[in-house]
């Protein structure tokens, strides 16, 4: 142990005990993300493959983008799909939170893509929006959970967007880039640029 590392302890040995004791709770969590991860990596292709039979199925009429607090990633999806699906109605919602604007980085990122955000404001869903809805896209699992228990949407319903991805891209979830950097803002955007083009590329014609 080098000289900083004992003034460190030293000045702080309740956080030093506190380190060790967590630590292999943060190993046990790496390892778990680590195998769920090569899971979902394994299972990706027939996940694509089956959320673009359904969506091969028909042509929805509405359709409802969800994320936790509608102000990043559901919003830009609704965008980008709305500008590609133009009979199709686009709305989006969030689990917390009413009446927000976008971060400016999304906004700013969204305009470099020729979208304007600048009127988008946050609202939550609502079991009106869930049963209107032919289609609710949403950005993990525990969402797709949330959104069949609390609001009795059917699972066949309800994609997950990670699964729209042609390929895998490290995570099923698409990372909420609430509060991160330009860099995250831009990765989880390219992601649902994809996804939004599997949906467009995949839907029945009108």
């Amino acid at each position: 142990m080098n000289v900083f590392s004992v003034t460190n302890v030293a000045a702080d040995p309740v956080r030093a005990v506190n380190n060790r004791a967590f630590a292999p709770g943060r190993a046990l969590k790496r390892v778990y993300h680590s195998v769920r991860n090569l899971y979902d990596r394994l299972v990706h292709p027939s996940r694509h493959l089956a959320a673009c039979r359904r969506l091969a199925k028909s042509r929805p009429r509405r359709i409802l983008v969800v994320c936790y607090g509608n102000i990043c990633r559901s919003p830009y999806l609704e965008a980008v799909l709305q500008r590609g699906l133009e009979d199709v109605a686009v709305t989006s919602a969030g689990f917390v939170g009413s009446d927000r604007a976008v971060p400016a980085i999304s906004a700013a990122l969204s305009a470099e893509r020729g979208l304007d955000l600048s009127r988008h404001r946050s609202r939550p869903i609502t079991e009106a929006h869930a049963s209107d809805a032919d289609l609710v896209i949403v950005m993990d699992p525990e969402q797709a959970r949330r959104v069949a228990k609390m609001f009795g949407v059917k699972r066949e319903r309800v994609i997950i967007a990670g699964d729209l991805e042609p390929m895998f891209e490290g995570s099923r979830d698409i990372r909420d880039p609430w509060n991160e950097s330009v860099e995250i803002f831009r990765s989880s955007f390219d992601r649902l640029d994809r996804c939004a083009a599997t949906v467009i590329s995949v839907l029945p014609p009108s």
